[in-house]
């Protein structure tokens, strides 16, 4: 795949896990409790703030690997 077709698919991926992160980080305690709730039932038990970091370094992996690929 070439650079102009990926960029378009890795910018909306990259804007969605920012919108994620901005999200969870900005949550209150009733959502954060059911995050939990949801990751613990997956086998995380790093808690929200473990998702929520996970989004972050997942989005500037993927904008740079994207600046490489210029």
């Amino acid at each position: 795949m070439t650079t102009s077709q990926a960029q378009p698919g890795h910018d909306q991926l990259s804007e969605l896990l920012h919108i994620c992160e901005d999200f969870f980080r900005t949550a209150g305690p009733v959502t954060l409790s059911e995050l939990d709730t949801i990751l613990r039932e997956h086998g995380i038990t790093g808690g929200p703030g473990w998702l929520i970091d996970m989004l972050g370094l997942t989005r500037l992996r993927l904008q740079h690997d994207t600046e490489n690929d210029l």
